[in-house]
Order: structure tokens, then sequence, then C-alpha cells
């Protein structure tokens, strides 16, 4: 005599989740390890902020860097060694001065960033633009 086996209903039978879990978690695994490694290559560096223009309703010092690196102040060539001089007495008249330096693109750029370090040196805010024609 053969055995029966009971009849199953569709409710008793039960699917096996763990190879499905098993696949899920290895996945997971997966993306977490390689995106934890994904790092741009080379140096990091502190992006400067920029500034669109200086407040309006502060007066400025405008200093210009001429191609020849000449640098103008009042529309008047001053030499290097004076510009401190004359920033320093434009400061004086004015303490909440502002400063602009507008540089031309073929200027030597050691000139335009020593008229920003004597700016600094001054403590008078400086905002540095490039200008081509």
């Amino acid at each position: 005599m053969a055995r029966r086996r009971p009849e199953q209903s569709e409710s008793d039978v039960d699917l096996d989740m763990t190879p499905m879990l098993d696949v899920v978690f290895i996945l997971l695994i997966f993306f977490i390890v390689t995106a934890v490694f994904v790092k741009e290559p080379g140096v990091d560096v502190v992006k400067p902020t920029w500034q669109q223009k200086l407040d309006s309703k502060k007066p400025s010092i405008m200093v210009g860097v001429a191609a020849d690196s000449v640098v103008w102040i009042n529309k008047n060539p001053v030499p290097m060694n004076a510009v401190r001089a004359a920033l320093a007495a434009m400061k004086a008249e004015n303490p909440k001065a502002e400063g602009t330096i507008r540089g031309d693109e073929k200027a030597n750029i050691g000139v335009v960033l020593d008229v920003q370090d004597m700016f600094i040196e001054l403590g008078i805010p400086v905002e540095v633009s490039v200008e081509n024609d």
C-alpha cells in the first residue's frame, strides 16, 4: 500500500526568502564598499569665493595697473615705492573706504599682488578684477 500525503492547500506553501536576502545584502555591501573609495585624485584646494561688486554706498579707492605694470591712483601714475603712502593717506581721509584694483590682463601679476598686499596690510578691504581689451 502506498502512502498518501495529505493534500496541501495553496496557503500552506512557504517560499524560502533566504537566497534573495543574501543576494540583496551582497549587492548592498558591494555598493557601499565601492562608493567609499571613490575620491577625486589630486590636491585638495580651497576655492575662493567671488563677489560681483562692492557695495556702492561705501566709498572706494580705485587703483589701476596698466599693461606696462604702471600703478595708477586717481588718474595719476604712482611709483611702486609711493603706493603704500598714497593708500595710507586715502585711508586716513576715509577710514571706511574699500579698495578696488583693476588690472590689465597683460599686467605683471606680481605687481597686482604687491598692491593687493599693501591694501591688506593697511586693513583696507579690496576687490581685484582683471580686464581684457
